[in-house]
């Protein structure tokens, strides 16, 4: 008994049977030293030791249990009623949803004890009950509570896979750290499934309450249904389309039947141990996590199929551009419970994973790119190539060098739309040299075409205007999400409209040209009329935001252009120097100029451009054209626009005319990215 009593005591020691008792050591160490001693070593100050973790961190106190944390030693084979089982299988799904959240295994799917214990349940190894309660059957933990456990560590698995391809990033995205816990990768998920159809054949077979026998079996179908779509190809959309069905039909009949959580002194609390972290391997400590409670859960599960149907709606539109503006709707209306890493990293993978959608070659990429934004096949453009001046000798830079170039840049354009916002910022960052220098090298090629005619000369005019109408866009989504991710100080803001105003008035020129050039029977017309309005409102907001923020820039010059040069650094690269000048210009000298004739204009109103821009908008939302290349996601971008709408409405309450703008208090604008990303909310009547 002594010998039982001491293993018991080891099992509750932080580090098991590797634990040392170093108590006494550091108790003889400290018996000379008086109370506040403070022992100091060379070159490592209390500052360095203090700077190392936060004053009163929980996590630095992750090895120490408490009285109240202490737990009875866990039986996996303690008998549970169906009741228990439910709740357990319940409380899983949470487990799965929060990793999905971004939490990681240890915190979450690895609290559920049945985890670490599925040698100790499996049926193929249990001797035969002696004397089998029918309430509690054994199989209930062996065959049913054993398959949903396997069910969750293979989904985890399988979504492990995905998220570990590197299209989201761990730490940023997801946490991978697996802490040398299995999740079944040697598993096929086949053998998973057959555990669960066994399970639910059990459950049939059984003498349980019909009840408890739907409740169960509705639980194993719907983790049947989610192991099913991770492991499905998504390109193979009808698949897709039923196991979501089979799947929310399954979370349907939960969520319409819930289970009552088991009574305070149920042993199924004990199934959960929110400390094992201090058991597994990990490289930092841990804070606890609480669990959500049941019903955010299974808004998460349907959130998940809701994504996974986008995901089949975007598989079925072979369209480049409603690609981009379903994956930017996502980045300015973002809802309260955003896409998980995994769906991201699906859809990323789904868009080109060796083939484009899962059908296309990436010759189809270059194609889209000039169809989609000018109405012109590529094979137009290599029959033009053909009439170059310099017939017979390489052209510098060749067509297929052009080809690469759009093929390189639209991957990760497209994919950067399901990038975390601060990492798709600095890829936009990047891309707007890659952009300028497709652009450039565009304009090189087609200087040395002899056009025949003049639809020769319209067509070279539109494919020089392509890359640049993608680099325009570019550098107004960079200004737009430093508004979103709030970076910009409030000696910062007006500069940023600033700049954002004069970048949209040279894509506002692109369309106004392309719109002269381009025929009325041309698919992406519409769209091209809804950007011209929409991006004709931003610009009038974002001339009138210059003018309310104009005042709040009171650092000297010499500091705001410094600033200027540091905020808008992917404007300054040396490799610009070598192409052509960009437009606009980003020269802060003629910031202080061109704001100053704005404010001192007795005639410019910064409400009445506000309400001018909610006009536009408004008019926007009932055009016919607002669908454009949106697609399916029309609905989503008219509420969009729709909501920046009301965004001017409310800041008509700015001053009326540039007399009242000097004396406009700033405090009644609240800047707020979750009320809009772009623009502040203003208090009524307080201008």
């Amino acid at each position: 008994m002594p010998e039982e009593m001491a293993i018991d005591l080891l099992r509750d020691m932080p580090g098991g049977d590797d634990f040392v008792d170093v108590t006494e050591l550091f108790a003889e160490a400290g018996r000379d030293m008086e109370p506040e001693d403070v022992l100091l070593v060379d070159g490592y100050t209390l500052m360095d030791a203090m700077g190392a973790f936060e004053i009163g961190e929980p996590r630095m106190d992750s090895g120490m249990i408490l009285q109240e944390q202490r737990k009875p030693p866990f039986d996996a084979l303690a008998p549970l009623l169906p009741q228990e089982v439910c709740w357990i299988i319940d409380r899983s799904f949470s487990c799965e949803m929060e990793w999905h959240a971004g939490s990681t295994l240890a915190q979450t799917v690895y609290t559920l004890l049945y985890i670490h214990h599925l040698k100790d349940i499996d049926p193929d190894t249990l001797m035969p009950e002696v004397t089998p309660d029918p309430l509690r059957p054994r199989g209930l933990i062996s065959i049913v509570l054993r398959a949903s456990v396997l069910g969750l560590l293979k989904s985890c698995d399988l979504a492990w896979r995905e998220l570990s391809k590197n299209k989201v990033y761990e730490i940023e995205d997801w946490q991978g750290e697996k802490c040398e816990v299995s999740l079944l990768e040697g598993i096929t998920t086949e053998f998973i499934i057959q555990k669960l159809d066994t399970a639910l054949n059990w459950l049939r077979k059984s003498v349980l309450p019909i009840s408890y026998v739907l409740a169960l079996s509705d639980r194993l179908l719907l983790r049947k249904a989610i192991l099913q779509l991770l492991k499905l190809n998504p390109a193979r959309t009808s698949e897709l389309r039923l196991l979501i069905s089979t799947a929310r039909e399954a979370l349907n009949r939960i969520r319409a039947h819930p289970v009552e959580p088991p009574s305070s002194d149920s042993l199924a609390y004990l199934t959960f141990d929110p400390y094992i972290t201090r058991r597994l391997p990990n490289f930092m400590p841990m804070r606890v996590l609480e669990l959500p409670p049941q019903g955010e859960t299974w808004n998460a599960i349907e959130n998940l199929f809701e994504d996974w149907e986008e995901l089949c709606l975007l598989l079925d539109t072979p369209c480049i551009t409603t690609w981009v503006i379903a994956g930017t709707l996502h980045i300015w209306s973002p809802r309260e419970q955003p896409q998980c890493a995994y769906i991201r990293s699906l859809t990323q993978s789904a868009f080109f994973d060796k083939s484009a959608l899962g059908r296309y070659p990436p010759a189809w990429l270059v194609d889209r790119f000039f169809s989609e934004m000018l109405g012109i096949s590529y094979a137009m453009i290599q029959q033009l190539y053909q009439k170059r001046i310099t017939y017979g000798e390489p052209a510098v830079p060749s067509i297929n060098e052009i080809e690469r170039q759009i093929t390189k840049l639209t991957l990760p354009h497209v994919r950067s739309q399901w990038s975390n916002p601060p990492r798709r910022r600095r890829h936009l960052m990047k891309s707007v040299l890659e952009w300028h220098d497709l652009y450039a090298a565009i304009v090189e090629l087609t200087s040395q075409i002899m056009p025949a005619n003049d639809e020769d000369v319209k067509l070279i005019s539109r494919i020089t205007q392509a890359a640049l109408l993608r680099r325009l866009a570019a550098s107004r989504e960079i200004i737009l999400s430093g508004f979103q991710q709030e970076l910009y100080a409030a000696d910062e803001r007006s500069i940023a409209y600033w700049y954002l105003a004069k970048t949209i008035d040279v894509h506002l020129t692109c369309l106004d040209d392309l719109l002269q050039t381009i025929s009325q029977d041309f698919l992406g017309w519409p769209e091209m009329l809804f950007q011209f309005d929409f991006l004709s409102a931003l610009h009038i907001m974002s001339i009138a935001m210059c003018a309310l923020t104009s005042r709040q820039v009171v650092t000297s010059f010499r500091r705001m252009s410094l600033n200027f040069v540091k905020r808008y650094k992917w404007l300054f690269r040396s490799e610009f120097d070598d192409l052509v000048p960009v437009d606009p210009s980003p020269d802060f000298y003629n910031y202080s100029p061109e704001v100053t004739e704005l404010t001192q204009d007795p005639y410019y109103s910064p409400s009445e451009s506000f309400k001018l821009a909610g006009n536009v908008l408004r008019g926007l939302c009932r055009a016919t054209y607002v669908v454009g290349w949106a697609d399916k996601w029309a609905n989503e971008r008219r509420d969009f626009v729709l909501r920046l709408a009301g965004v001017a409405e409310r800041l008509e309450a700015a001053p009326t005319n540039n007399e009242d703008l000097t004396t406009f208090d700033h405090k009644v604008l609240r800047w707020d990215p979750q009320y809009h990303p772009w623009f502040p909310d203003m208090a009524s009547g307080d201008a």
